[in-house]
């Protein structure tokens, strides 16, 4: 009997591990469109490539948010003392608030001028499908939206090469993962 529980544990851990794989996988698969900060549009697909940086984020979010924007800030200047070449993608959980104007000002405010960032934002429904691929969680408290903290380093296929859910990882723990 106790080895049948074992094997049931090794199967449930293993589907749990498949599922989060397919999840991360699914981001460029989504079809919807989104918006830049600039008022491009384009499938999630086109800021694919290898070593992608994903979080979801909002512009008018003060705590998730702003520790979240600093953490990337620290992968950015990690790849740069590594000389890694990296893309990062910031997708709104706030389809309703975040046009390309507060984008743009979330952009100004915090000093991110590299050009190898983009922040998009989707309506509700493509908004939806990137929370689910990336399996972040949010909810509504008190009228703001909050959300847990996690950043994704992506293959040019969508694969997940390392994850941060924690605000001690070293950003040169989460690049060479």
């Amino acid at each position: 009997m106790r080895g049948l529980w074992r094997l049931f544990a090794v199967v449930l851990l293993l589907w749990a591990g498949l599922g989060q794989a397919l999840a991360a996988t699914g981001l460029w698969q989504i079809q919807d469109e989104f918006t830049d900060e600039f008022g491009k549009k384009a499938q999630l697909s086109h800021w694919a490539g290898p070593q992608t940086i994903v979080s979801m984020e909002y512009s008018a979010c003060k705590f998730v948010c702003s520790t979240n924007w600093r953490r990337l800030l620290d992968i950015q200047a990690e790849a740069d003392k590594q000389k890694i070449a990296l893309r990062f993608l910031v997708v709104s959980l706030d389809p309703v608030n975040d046009n390309p104007a507060a984008w743009r000002d979330y952009r100004k405010v915090r000093g991110l001028t590299r050009t190898n960032w983009a922040f998009v934002t989707g309506n509700r429904q493509a908004t939806d499908k990137a929370v689910a691929a990336l399996g972040v969680k949010w909810w509504i408290f008190n009228d703001s939206i909050m959300h847990d903290f996690r950043i994704l380093r992506l293959s040019d296929s969508g694969a997940k090469l390392a994850l941060m859910d924690n605000f001690e990882q070293s950003a040169a723990a989460f690049l060479t993962h």
